[in-house]
């Protein structure tokens, strides 16, 4: 795996959720085949798929909120009824990998980001950005981090 930090900014039109931690394994998926079967209404450059995620806080934190869509490349005028418009922007670890391997690229990548000196921030939103591959797909995860002033150089940053 390879870390590696970023300030980056997300746009993204797509359908909200909420529910358990546990289940979002079953749930994300289909809200994310609900936005590709109505990728059309949100136009033709939109084909990367997004998922955003709250952090898990602490083990007494039982469900949370996702929202789930395909990327645009600037804000959106006409947000198809059922979607939203979302845009986030920070600075984040990230690494890419393939989707088999999703639960371990975020262990890695918080081991990275933990080794080089970095501390997740658990009050913004997990990314994930998915990409069609030879054999299956890959994933490109966005952890956000709280970022010091000290931290703060642009040699920290691709």
């Amino acid at each position: 795996m390879k870390g590696r930090m970023v300030k980056r900014t997300f746009r993204l039109v797509g359908i909200k959720g909420k529910g358990a931690f546990e289940e979002f394994g079953a749930i994300v998926p289909g809200v994310a085949r609900e936005v590709m079967s109505r990728s059309g209404e949100i136009g033709p450059a939109a084909v990367t798929e997004i998922a955003i995620f709250e952090p898990k806080k602490s083990v007494d934190q039982p469900e949370g909120e996702f929202c789930v869509g395909l990327m645009v490349g600037g804000p959106a005028r006409n947000v198809p009824l059922g979607m939203s418009y979302c845009e986030i922007e920070g600075d984040y670890a990230t690494a890419r990998g393939k989707m088999e391997g999703l639960n371990q690229l975020h262990t890695d990548l918080l081991s990275w980001a933990a080794c080089n000196g970095h501390q997740m921030d658990t009050e913004k939103r997990i990314i994930e950005v998915y990409y069609p591959a030879d054999s299956g797909e890959e994933v490109e995860i966005f952890l956000p981090m709280l970022v010091s002033r000290a931290n703060n150089r642009s040699s920290l940053y691709s």
